[in-house]
């Protein structure tokens, strides 16, 4: 079958969009892949904890002052985000902005952040300071940040799905730096293996018109006097979690639900995170530190492991 795709930079990583398609022509698949581009790189702009025209970045700047009139995608992304908090009860949180801004400073500076330091950001972390007033965002306390690294990928991959469904495209592949949809004839997943280099595989899936997140301590860390410090922070110490897992697959309907649940389910841990996932109807695949893998009652049949026990849980 014909395949057109096309790939781009953006938020924070490399984005491919693949589609399979025998009767639309070329020239229109091609048109549909540049508006997933524009819309995606439009996300970037407004998301972008990083840019100072940013909406994010003005409300980081408006913190405890005033409220920020935003678009109707930076409210909604926000009140998704705001959702899975109440339901991980804090392990997902887009406040943690200052606490990450301290440790990509430290990471820099090839130092560990100071108990002082972290101390001082630790009261700025509460998704509950988000205030919301239709169509304007702010936060409560001064210093607060947002940050929607770890679900702006999934929001935008949904996004891109719903371009192509609107075109009458509906045979593609969405890849948004690791945050998958595939549309469909079924798509076989590789998913990364927490203990190898990028791009090693642990086992396969195969998935039909659903999206597969992954999160791990492997995307990006430093190691420091022989310890390796990851990116997922527990909103609960500031400091990487230590929940036991190395990497948390899961697999259901909607990127951005996925996205930051993933990042929710690597801080509560196995357990505590299995009964997340029940709350959701979502499968997922868990791998901890010590080696063992397990995954829910729903994937047992789908996903294959190489040279690995897989441990059923439920």
């Amino acid at each position: 079958m014909r395949q057109i795709q096309k790939t781009f930079f953006a938020l924070g990583t490399a984005n491919t969009v693949a589609v399979f398609d025998q009767e639309l022509s070329k020239e229109r698949i091609i048109k549909v892949l540049d508006h997933i581009k524009m819309q995606t790189l439009r996300f970037d702009q407004i998301f972008s904890a990083f840019k100072e025209d940013s909406e994010i970045a003005e409300i980081n700047r408006a913190a405890g002052e005033k409220l920020v009139t935003v678009s109707k995608e930076t409210r909604d992304v926000i009140e998704k985000a705001i959702e899975i908090s109440i339901d991980s009860q804090g392990a997902f949180d887009i406040t943690s902005g200052s606490p990450l801004r301290i440790w990509r400073k430290t990471k820099r500076e090839n130092r560990l952040p100071s108990l002082e330091e972290m101390k001082r950001t630790m009261n700025l972390i509460s998704y509950k300071n988000i205030v919301i007033d239709q169509d304007k965002v702010g936060l409560s306390q001064i210093g607060q940040e947002l940050d929607l690294g770890g679900i702006a990928k999934g929001y935008a991959a949904d996004a891109a799905k719903q371009i192509l469904l609107d075109d009458g495209i509906t045979d593609g592949f969405i890849n948004f730096g690791g945050t998958v949809i595939a549309l469909g004839s079924p798509k076989q997943i590789g998913i990364q293996n927490p203990f190898a280099g990028t791009g090693v595989s642990a086992g396969t899936i195969t998935i039909c018109n659903q999206a597969v997140v992954t999160s791990g301590n492997y995307e990006r860390f430093f190691e420091k006097d022989g310890q390796r410090y990851h990116h997922i922070l527990d909103p609960a110490t500031g400091f990487p979690s230590t929940s036991g897992l190395a990497g948390v697959t899961l697999i259901g309907d909607l990127a951005c639900e996925l996205d930051g649940l993933s990042t929710a389910v690597f801080v509560m841990g196995l357990k505590s995170g299995m009964r997340l996932l029940n709350h959701y109807q979502i499968e997922g695949i868990f791998m901890e530190g010590s080696g063992a893998t397990y995954v829910t009652p729903g994937l047992k049949d789908k996903f294959s492991m190489e040279k690995k026990e897989i441990n059923n849980y439920g």
